[in-house]
């Protein structure tokens, strides 16, 4: 699809208003010189000055009275200028001069509508031309001229436009002629402007909130058509989105119930998202809605009123402040009550927590959560000093459950501790203490490192809980781009959804920190595959399981690259996507060799497009303590072989192996010697008449303990 060419959050409504003949305001006297025309829909305004005079314009300033601001603004050529005084001032200028008889138009959107605008024209010298109020006439949008043009403008949209992010959700789903619809959408950009069509008829104009989230009423006329229908969301931008949906008759209004019913309740609902409730009730009589948590605490109370025909609807986003958890929510309707359970989760795909705060050299470090079933998860443990002590790669259940251990051996020591789990549509943080309490600390992350241009980027962020951060995004040049603020939950989690459509391409950093602590992270945008010739290396050739590798390159600059790990048997272990700087310059520790990982020699590649570099590795027994099982598999049936093996440096030459059931009750021993390379194997046959279900091989030398779960079905 070709890029839609046009830029500019007003490109669609000047190409509709180049045409429109702008309506006459008869305010112009025997003494003015300049002609000033001004129309508007909602909160776009189009103003055209022509200049009548004998002089020559310069400059042009308007500014509007009140609590209303301008937000944005679009120029013709050859003029420049910008937003001052908060908002509330336009100045523009032009490289020329605007001469007797030309005329120029602007295009300016406000925060909220306006009925009048003042302006002043200057000439070479700032001598004052003319200055004025001109009232502003409100386009209808009904007229056929309009309708016709804006059905033009969606067609070339619908041509020539990219594709527009974000989410939408109808309320109700059935849509009827004749009703209006609730509209929820998410994601779509901090404060745009949208405009939603149905077919080729603009039915509304909304602004989204700075989350990129905005909540509407469309009407469906009792004339539209029944049957399928195409529903539109262009942006400023000219991107669009589009969705089929069906139009069905309309519906018998008669009062349906006098009896008090829940109908319709979420079990869950995350942060940022829309919560709706529905149901029936006695026609005009009030619902309360009392929220509780698990504790039976009172957090908020609601109350609604049914429609005439018994019919109610509760509607409210989740805010980023709400707690997280298990909820109550209690309705009363007269003398009818009943209980409803709620959960609201945070917003991100995958959350997770340590089971402990802090802990003691030694002590087993239980990390748990919820993300995406079976999916591939990369796991970092990081020092106060950002350096990774542990690197694994494991795997979520089939329920989205994640369970992660390890042992605080002598690679650790006192201090604080981040743990990062990664999988490849989200990421999560959490931290923790050894011998202390952990240290105030921000961590931040994005979901991937390069994203498309005209795309949104969500960064999560976790740090002190119920706090006010400052979110600042940087170019390679550290020029700052966009400043923000976000409020943590009360669990000091948080998401940021980045609009990237005003950004060029290149590199940037986000930045988050409140006071004495910060955290930034590194992405791309817009940055294609095809570097050149490829340099690579690693910091050393020598790894063990369970460490971290550091690559180091070199290439063309401001290139995409895909760096993928292979073990000795040539099956990708890990893959991630990486970019280079504007010198060429690139390095990740984003790749390592899982706790579980196989000896002996692993490779390395990095490949844009048709260039490509590769690097061998060896893995090889690691030289602190400690016992590692490296089995593959994890389902077993009855009469299988299961091959326990793995690598084992240990002061005794024989390790004990325990089968255990669930009900923690050892089985089956077994022992194993250590071979002199370190390494230990053992073949065990399931027998028959062992139970189904989940079984843990535990292997020690009773200083060192690892243990790996398997099911037998």
């Amino acid at each position: 699809m070709r890029r839609y060419s046009t830029s500019g959050i007003f490109t669609s409504v000047l190409l509709v208003f180049s045409i429109f003949t702008l309506l006459s305001i008869s305010e112009v006297n025997a003494e003015e010189v300049i002609s000033v025309n001004a129309v508007s829909y909602e909160n776009t305004i189009i103003i055209e000055f022509e200049n009548e005079s004998a002089s020559k314009i310069k400059t042009i300033r308007m500014w509007i009275s009140g609590e209303k601001s301008f937000k944005s603004f679009k120029t013709e050529l050859g003029w420049s200028g910008g937003k001052y005084s908060d908002g509330k001032l336009l100045i523009f200028t032009v490289t020329d001069t605007l001469n007797p008889g030309e005329s120029v138009k602007f295009g300016l959107t406000t925060n909220e509508k306006v009925i009048a605008i003042n302006w002043k024209a200057l000439d070479q010298n700032e001598q004052s031309i003319d200055t004025r109020k001109t009232h502003i006439q409100e386009i209808d949008p009904t007229t056929s001229s309009f309708a016709e043009e804006e059905s033009k403008a969606i067609e070339e949209v619908k041509e020539t436009g990219g594709a527009l992010y974000g989410s939408k959700k109808f309320i109700p789903e059935k849509i009827r002629v004749g009703s209006d619809v609730r509209l929820a959408g998410y994601g779509f950009g901090s404060e745009k402007n949208l405009k939603l069509y149905l077919d080729d008829t603009m039915v509304k104009s909304v602004e989204t909130d700075k989350q990129g989230n905005f909540l509407t009423t469309i009407s469906i006329p009792e004339t539209y058509k029944v049957g399928a229908s195409e529903f539109i969301i262009k942006s400023e931008s000219g991107n669009f989105q589009s969705t089929k949906i069906n139009i069905e008759e309309p519906e018998n209004r008669f009062l349906k119930t006098a009896k008090f019913e829940v109908n319709d309740i979420p079990a869950e609902v995350r942060l940022d998202e829309l919560l709706t409730i529905s149901g029936n009730a006695y026609p005009q009589s009030a619902i309360i809605l009392a929220f509780e948590n698990n504790d039976r605490v009172l957090e908020k109370v609601r109350v609604i009123t049914a429609s005439a025909s018994g019919e109610w609807i509760f509607e409210e986003r989740i805010d980023q402040n709400d707690n997280i958890g298990e909820k109550y929510v209690i309705f009363k309707n007269n003398k009818d009550k009943t209980t409803k359970n709620l959960t609201i989760k945070s917003g991100d795909l995958i959350e997770i927590s340590s089971s402990a705060i802090r802990y003691n050299l030694g002590e087993t470090v239980s990390i748990t959560g919820t993300s995406e079933p079976n999916k591939s998860t990369t796991i970092w443990i990081k020092d106060q000093d950002k350096k990774i002590v542990l690197f694994d790669i494991t795997t979520s259940d089939a329920s989205g459950n994640l369970n992660y251990e390890f042992v605080t051996d002598d690679t650790f020591s006192t201090g604080t501790y981040t743990v990062i789990v990664k999988q490849e549509e989200g990421s999560d943080a959490a931290v923790f203490g050894i011998g202390q309490y952990p240290s105030t600390r921000i961590v931040v992350l994005v979901e991937k490192t390069n994203f498309a241009l005209n795309s949104k980027a969500t960064i999560s962020i976790v740090g002190p809980p119920s706090s006010k951060l400052s979110i600042a995004i940087l170019d390679s040049n550290d020029n700052l781009k966009i400043s923000d603020s976000i409020t943590t939950s009360s669990l000091g989690k948080s998401r940021y959804v980045l609009d990237l459509a005003d950004l060029s391409a290149g590199v940037y950093r986000a930045a988050v920190s409140a006071t004495n602590i910060q955290d930034s992270v590194k992405f791309s945008i817009g940055l294609e595959p095809g570097s050149g010739a490829i340099s690579l290396t690693t910091t050393k050739d020598n790894f063990s399981p369970g460490e971290s590798i550091l690559l180091i390159g070199n290439t063309g600059n401001n290139a995409r690259l895909t760096i993928t790990l292979f073990d000795p048997s040539g099956n990708i272990s890990s893959q991630t996507e990486i970019f280079s700087d504007s010198t060429g310059a690139f390095s990740t520790d984003d790749i390592g060799i899982p706790a579980n990982g196989i000896l002996g020699n692993w490779k390395i590649t990095a490949h844009s497009r048709l260039d490509s570099k590769s690097v061998d590795i060896n893995v090889s027994v690691p030289t602190s303590k400690g016992i590692t099982i490296q089995i593959e598999e994890t389902v077993f049936g009855i009469g299988d072989i299961i091959m326990i093996k793995g690598v084992a440096i240990s002061d005794v030459s024989r390790l004990e192996v325990e089968i255990i059931n669930q009900s923690d009750q050892v089985v089956v021993e077994l022992g194993t010697p250590i071979t002199s390379d370190g390494t230990f194997s053992l073949p065990w046959t399931i027998p028959s008449g062992f139970d189904t279900g989940t079984y843990t091989i535990t292997v020690t030398d009773n200083e060192n303990t690892d243990s790996f779960e398997i099911f037998v079905q």
